[in-house]
């Protein structure tokens, strides 16, 4: 409790600087000045820049209660934010009192404190405003995890961090806040407890997690990629304000810096964005379908962390929700494998993303689909027009099997699996089957004026069928007991809706 109190004097301390800069009483900020305060800063708009000063604030994770502390915090996040791409940064900037005792932000005089420039944006195009909106698209967050994936390619290997062991600790410390933060407002802890849960997962996928950080998935990311930290910028998905005070806690497994969007957008009641964006991520990192076991894991980590934060900052409220949806993330309920086939424009890719954010697993269902694996294995981009001999039976015999392996691996992993391909050939769809006994397959049936009308609305997709494919094609007689007939005429809310109540019993 000694370590509180030294919390509260040290912030008590602050705050005639900070009433000074909320109202422009400061050389270099421009009123009116608008101040946001969040668990960790203090933040100043002003004209045409923003300004962020740490709080002199202790928690488990960190210390900000000396002036020397924040200074170092704020160059590290100009340094590591300018070295992911954020384009917002300008410089750290010292908080000055003159000889007459007057503030500005530079100059000569005693440095008071440290401030963060920054250029301002739009706070009308942060992903949190846009998704409590109802505003932030499927397709925008599709783009930003493009942008977090080619971030992550950048980002330098690690080996601070990243151990079965640094997870751990990340828990500890996360119960010891819970604790402090319970004591100093006179609260009994919160029950049930998600830290117990979160080690006994931990002890599961511990081999996974090792694995992987010898494979270098372990770099030095964002850290904090939730839904307030990415913004539209020009146009384009900018994630800013990365984690910079703590090299160690920002040095993880890449899935665990994304899974702080997933779980973000989870909670904003955004599950079908959140499946778009697990999707993209595996597709465009070429990540192995046997990481989806860590994938609850490290959602629910992401959850128990806003929880704590939410403790600490008295947010009760939001912190039962948060601890709600780390317990969800860790139930394991029983995954599907489901597979929806039918000739070339007869809906499958539009009903397969419909049905998957739907499908038990903590951002639904992994969806493999034959025409982004068959890029894949070329190395073609999604959109880029294959061969004709990329099409020869032999090759498409390899995409099934590809896609066959891949589903068994999602599967063992405890993840939901949508399988999307045309299946006409029976030995394509015994390999898929044949992966489990579990198995539900749909085939979707159109007459050819309806799936020549799709074929031609198609724009910037992975499939390279067009009309004559189209029309070259017979739907096969007998597909076996373990597939059923769909009409897809109807809208894909509708096959989807049918899909889902066959398929999850």
């Amino acid at each position: 409790m000694q370590e509180l109190q030294v919390l509260d004097d040290a912030e008590t301390g602050q705050k005639s600087l900070v009433e000074a800069l909320a109202r422009g009483a400061a050389i270099g900020l421009s009123p009116p000045v608008e101040h946001i305060q969040t668990h960790l800063n203090h933040v100043f708009l002003s004209g045409a820049h923003a300004f962020k000063l740490k709080r002199a604030v202790r928690f488990p994770f960190v210390d900000f209660r000396t002036p020397d502390r924040r200074k170092a915090a704020c160059e590290a996040e100009v340094s590591i934010n300018t070295a992911l791409g954020s384009p917002f940064y300008v410089g750290a900037v010292p908080v000055v009192r003159s000889a007459n005792g007057s503030l500005a932000l530079g100059g000569d005089g005693i440095v008071e404190d440290w401030l963060v420039e920054m250029r301002r944006f739009d706070g009308r195009e942060q992903f949190d405003v846009l998704a409590s909106a109802g505003s932030l698209s499927v397709e925008v967050v599709e783009a930003a995890t493009s942008a977090i994936v080619g971030m992550h390619r950048k980002a330098p290997a690690g080996k601070l961090g990243g151990h079965t062991a640094d997870y751990r600790q990340t828990i500890r410390t996360l119960e010891r806040t819970e604790a402090e933060a319970a004591a100093r407002l006179g609260l009994e802890l919160g029950l049930p407890s998600p830290f117990e849960a979160l080690d006994r997962e931990l002890a599961r996928i511990g081999p996974v997690i090792e694995k992987r950080r010898r494979a270098g998935k372990v770099r030095r990311v964002h850290g904090d990629l939730h839904l307030r930290n990415i913004c539209l910028f020009e146009d384009r998905p900018v994630p800013f304000d990365a984690l910079e005070f703590d090299e160690r806690l920002a040095t993880i497994d890449v899935l665990y810096d994304l899974a702080f969007l997933l779980m973000d957008l989870r909670r904003a009641g955004l599950p079908q964005h959140a499946n778009a964006a697990m999707n993209r991520y595996w597709d465009a990192a070429g990540e192995d379908e046997d990481a989806l076991a860590i994938l609850p894991f490290f959602m629910a980590l992401r959850a128990a962390v806003r929880m704590a934060v939410a403790i600490a900052d008295a947010r009760l409220e939001e912190a039962q929700d948060y601890r709600n949806l780390a317990f969800g993330f860790l139930s394991r309920e029983e995954g599907l494998l489901v597979a929806i086939g039918g000739l070339s424009g007869a809906g499958k890719s539009a009903v397969a993303k419909e049905v998957a954010h739907r499908l038990p697993g903590p951002a639904g269902a992994r969806l493999l689909r034959s025409d982004v694996l068959r890029k894949r294995a070329l190395g073609l981009p999604d959109c880029e027009h294959a061969r004709e001999d990329a099409y020869a039976p032999e090759k498409r015999a390899q995409v099934y099997r590809d896609l066959g392996v891949r589903a068994a691996i999602a599967r063992r992993a405890g993840a939901s699996v949508i399988a999307d391909a045309t299946f006409r050939v029976a030995s394509a769809r015994a390999t898929l089957q044949a992966t489990e006994r579990n198995f539900h397959g749909f085939w979707l049936h159109a007459p050819v004026q309806v799936r020549l009308a799709r074929l031609a609305g198609r724009k910037n997709d992975a499939s390279d069928a067009g009309a004559l494919v189209a029309l070259s094609q017979c739907e096969p007689g007998d597909l076996g007991s373990a597939w059923r007939r769909v009409d897809g005429r109807r809208s894909v809310n509708e096959i989807a809706s049918e899909i889902v109540q066959a398929a999850v019993k």
